[in-house]
């Protein structure tokens, strides 16, 4: 659960809407997966990663800064040999350390590496309880069976209580459907579901980082009234009490953008959160570029400038907008009463409820009830 650090960051975020609660970190540019809507490895093929010497540069500036919670992402984190050092550099400075993976290559041993790092928290991506559909929206053959494994193991090796484990889910075409399944199977297993809205890109926009041109993932005005049941079966299990991480906020807003309109959010970066590249650049979001370096000696002073806050709110306000989960539902969690009100629930119970472990057999079997029409239970 939140260190010290980042309770601190929470409070001063909150009081003052000008702290990066949240900091995400693409450590590597490498991924064993090729996913049919991301461009991520293409885009950034010709940047070169940081040596561990300079994240741990990185480490002490994101601490000047007042960061809080710091997700290690990518690529894919596991195919960094020193991510268990990279964890530990962030951990060692008091900061909350997530981690986003897709599990393929989290074996036992890197496991219990990491947590002996200090990660407590992690998300798994999980974009169907199909295998062959999974496999063909990651493009990867096996990789369903795979990710299955280390959701298992990750059950059973983190700690029974205090630990925040979580289920990524793309929504598309290809999986609309079946979200209220998927979010009873992440219920059963003691996990939290979090539903994340496809991101495209226009067939003569390719400045992205993440989003590509995949229009076979891109929903159609025939798929609108489906969007609307799906996401109203969603927000009433929400109440019910299925472990579904996203706010009510954030569900209520995500068919509009599936549907192909802008959410109108406020997006408070660089001030509440930002990103950083594999070659230690600040962007404003996963998506926006810019040339500087956090490594540089007075990257501290020039992100506290008025000068870079507004020239990182102008190209903020000129972006095409956006609606992946972690921006808004931070800014909403500063801004809105009743998300906050959901993410101190959610924090108490995450820090008191004990959860029961589960094994790939015991996945497997969840899985079919499921599919069988049945019930599960933890």
């Amino acid at each position: 659960m939140f260190t010290k650090k980042t309770k601190l960051a929470l409070v001063k975020g909150i009081i003052t809407k000008e702290t990066p609660i949240y900091v995400q970190f693409a450590i590597t540019k490498h991924c064993n997966l090729n996913c049919g809507a991301c461009a991520s490895s293409l885009s950034r093929k010709n940047e070169r990663e940081l040596s561990l010497s300079e994240i741990e540069k990185i480490s002490v500036v994101l601490s000047r800064l007042g960061a809080g919670i710091i997700l290690l992402t990518g690529g894919e984190p596991f195919l960094r040999k020193d991510l268990p050092e990279i964890i530990s550099a962030f951990c060692t400075k008091g900061f909350t350390v997530r981690l986003q993976t897709n599990g393929i290559l989290a074996n036992e041993e890197r496991i219990m590496a990491a947590l002996q790092a200090g990660m407590l928290e992690i998300t798994v991506s999980l974009n169907s309880l199909t295998p062959e559909k999974h496999d063909s929206m990651v493009g990867l053959a096996g990789s369903w069976q795979r990710t299955i494994t280390a959701i298992a193991r990750f059950s059973q090796i983190l700690p029974k209580r205090g630990a925040v484990l979580g289920i990524n889910t793309i929504v598309s075409p290809q999986n609309l459907s079946e979200l209220p399944a998927i979010i009873k199977f992440v219920t059963a297993i003691g996990f939290h579901s979090s539903l994340i809205p496809v991101h495209t890109a226009p067939a003569d926009k390719e400045d992205f980082i993440i989003r590509k041109y995949a229009p076979e993932y891109a929903f159609h005005s025939e798929a609108f009234l489906e969007i609307d049941r799906v996401y109203t079966e969603i927000i009433k299990m929400k109440k019910q009490g299925y472990r579904i991480y996203n706010s009510f906020e954030f569900l209520r807003n995500s068919p509009v953008f599936l549907k192909g309109k802008r959410v109108e959010w406020r997006c408070d970066s660089p001030n509440l959160y930002f990103a950083i590249s594999p070659s230690g650049n600040f962007l404003p979001c996963v998506e926006l570029k810019t040339a500087y370096s956090m490594l540089d000696d007075g990257f501290v002073e020039r992100y506290n400038s008025k000068e870079f806050k507004k020239e990182v709110g102008d190209m903020v306000t000129r972006c095409t907008g956006c609606y992946y989960a972690c921006w808004p539902e931070m800014t909403y969690l500063c801004r809105n009463p009743l998300v906050f009100g959901e993410r101190a629930i959610f924090g108490l119970r995450a820090a008191w409820e004990k959860r029961r472990p589960v094994t790939y057999e015991r996945c497997l079997e969840i899985r079919e009830l499921i599919n069988s029409g049945g019930v599960p239970t933890a």
